[in-house]
């Protein structure tokens, strides 16, 4: 009997957390204290979510910030950062982005198009955060770039896209990947011997 009882809670748990974090979210914003939030329609905040910096964050209608099931829906975070006054992240609809995700977007912008799909562990930088140059590598002097994510790609976990990065519509990027340049439409990227540009088979 008691087996049968902790069966339930086990259930109950999760679908209580998911409405509880959603519930804060959408009160938060509902009563300004997100000033620098704009949403259309659903967000469903999974994970419990940190957001930093002065920025914008617009998030479209029906995504998704983290998953369950999915590790580490209780003991990780969801990070998004929109650095500075100037700076944009952009999540559109239907985005699903698995736990653990860290988007910082520092002088710039992040795009995430409608429908893409994104596993754990996600990282997307528009910046360095320090010059490379030796002798101003404790300095601000440094430049971003925009990082675009078109629609319906599907990433894989562990996956890093850094700044400056295109990612084409429909592409599909392996798990485990670092992505320093762009990635046309229609495509797989693979690894092995090197990142690998696939057709669709």
């Amino acid at each position: 009997m008691f087996h049968i009882y902790l069966s339930k809670c086990k259930k109950i748990r999760p679908l209580i957390t998911i409405k509880y974090r959603t519930w804060v979210f959408n009160t938060l914003y509902k009563v300004g204290l997100l000033a620098n939030i704009y949403f259309t329609g659903k967000v469903k905040v999974i994970q419990s979510l940190n957001i930093q910096g002065k920025g914008r964050l617009i998030l479209n209608d029906g995504c998704m910030l983290g998953v369950y099931p999915s590790p580490n829906l209780y003991n990780g975070e969801f990070y998004l950062e929109a650095r500075r006054p100037e700076s944009i992240i952009k999540i559109g609809k239907r985005v699903l982005i698995n736990n653990n995700a860290v988007i910082i977007a520092d002088k710039s912008s992040i795009t995430i198009g409608d429908d893409s799909l994104i596993g754990p562990n996600f990282v997307c930088f528009d910046s360095n955060f320090h010059p490379l140059a030796p002798d101003k590598r404790l300095s601000q002097d440094y430049k971003c770039k925009p990082v675009k994510i078109g629609s319906n790609v599907f990433i894989g976990a562990n996956v890093t896209i850094l700044k400056g990065v295109t990612v084409g519509d429909n592409s599909i990027i392996a798990s485990g990947l670092i992505i320093s340049s762009d990635i046309p439409s229609n495509v797989i990227v693979r690894n092995g011997t090197g990142v690998k540009l696939c057709p669709f088979e």
